[in-house]
């Protein structure tokens, strides 16, 4: 939880928010998982509001480097 608090941009509401809610908001998502040989793909829903930021704390937490 502290990495993704640590991945949520400093501009957005989220950023100081508590873990509770950032579970709730960020993680408790209903979404279609996909797996592939070499990468997993999330469907979010169409009405899933933090939509960018999700994507955003998602790319923040790929580890740098092969």
């Amino acid at each position: 939880m502290h990495g993704v608090r640590a991945a949520i941009p400093r501009v957005n509401t989220l950023a100081s928010a508590e873990f509770a809610t950032i579970r709730e908001r960020l993680i408790k998502i209903g979404a279609r998982v996909i797996e592939h040989l070499a990468r997993i793909r999330v469907e979010l829903p169409t009405s899933c509001p933090e939509r960018a930021l999700f994507r955003t704390v998602a790319l923040g937490l790929l580890p740098s480097g092969p």
